[in-house]
């Protein structure tokens, strides 16, 4: 059984940098109307990113974007089913403020509320407002987990005090608790090994950019860490989808995105990655030259009902995934086309899922 999720379009355009793509803003109305379609057609989760800073270019991409939390609050009435993974930085809320935040939603949405940390980012979208402590990448992963075992506590103890390297709490109260017991479940995108690890201590789930090839190994890995530690982790895979009804259209629509790649946005990704992770200048070229890149870091699968259907299986069974969180060029017509097309041959190969995302620790 596999879980499918919607990566809210949160910052304009969504995930393609193109000029020939659609272009839009990351209204409310686009994201509300987006949510109550994959709840309609039986998603199991919706899925916002926490983003403070675009990338320019000729698109502007991602330089408007709406905050999570705020969302998955306006959200959570209008849904009954879904669940709601709202995204919160570390570095920028101390962690007392940040679970009463997190008890707030989980009770306006029922116990529908998934937390997403994230414990990096584009180190620009924090130094901008001087809240990327210095040299946080040697530590980040350290400073994260006393935050989060912190809000645990305040989840599910009368009173904490804790006394740590880089928070102090005195006899610090927090109620009422989340309705989600011992606490609300816990994601994570990362693929390094110590943050795999970080995703065996605390959290109940791993987002990974997915092919088969690349999610594969980090599933079995991260499967023998939890079962070492006796838990239970799931991994979600994030993928673009550019569908039609046939292969031939959806590589035309393809086609006419890549003519229209815009390159300055392109370029500033990866020549800041390059700058943040230390990649050299042929990764980068590679990257901005690979014949099927125009999204943001996320593997494009291209191609009619039956292809998509076969990839999503293909990820599945053979990648070890256990959920998806899908982006699409045109998110309404996608999930209607995922509805009409695609889910039919899922259901009939036993791969939906018929529960969301949720705590398996």
């Amino acid at each position: 059984m596999v879980e499918l999720g919607v990566f809210m379009p949160v910052g304009n355009n969504g995930w393609i940098m193109s000029e020939t793509a659609p272009q839009y803003m990351p209204t409310w109305e686009l994201n509300r109307d987006i949510t109550l379609l994959a709840e309609e057609i039986g998603f199991d989760y919706v899925f916002s990113m926490a983003k403070w800073g675009g990338n320019g270019g000729k698109t502007h991409f991602w330089d408007y974007t709406i905050e999570s939390f705020t969302l998955m609050s306006a959200l959570a009435p209008l849904t009954h089913r879904l669940q709601l993974i709202g995204s919160i930085s570390p570095t920028l809320m101390h962690p007392a403020v940040f679970a009463k935040m997190a008890v707030t939603l989980d009770h306006i949405s029922n116990g529908r509320f998934t937390l997403n940390i994230v414990s990096a980012g584009n180190i620009r979208e924090y130094t901008q407002m001087g809240l990327y402590p210095e040299d946080f990448e040697s530590f980040r992963y350290e400073y994260t987990e006393e935050w989060i075992r912190i809000a645990k506590k305040l989840w599910s103890e009368p009173s904490v005090t804790f006394k740590g390297k880089y928070f102090s709490l005195d006899d610090c109260r927090s109620d009422p608790k989340p309705i989600q017991q011992p606490h609300p479940p816990i994601v994570c995108a990362t693929n390094s090994e110590r943050g795999m690890q970080f995703v065996v201590d605390e959290c109940d789930a791993i987002f990974v950019g997915g092919t088969t090839e690349r999610i594969r190994p980090m599933t079995q890995k991260l499967h023998q860490m939890a079962e070492e530690a006796g838990r239970s982790v799931k991994t979600h895979a994030l993928i673009l989808l550019i569908m039609a009804d046939t292969d031939a259209e959806a590589q035309a629509l393809f086609d006419h995105y890549r003519e229209g790649a815009d390159w300055e946005a392109m370029a500033f990704v990866y020549l800041r990655k390059s700058a943040e992770d230390g990649w050299d200048s042929t990764e980068v070229r590679e990257q901005l030259n690979a014949p099927r890149y125009i999204s943001y870091q996320t593997p494009i699968y291209i191609g009619g009902p039956q292809t998509i259907a076969d990839a999503i299986t293909d990820l599945a069974v053979n990648g070890g995934a256990d959920g998806l969180v899908l982006t699409f060029h045109d998110y309404i017509d996608g999930l209607q086309r995922m509805h009409r097309d695609v889910m039919p041959i899922l259901k009939s190969r036993g791969l939906l899922s018929e529960a969301g995302l949720a705590a398996t620790a």
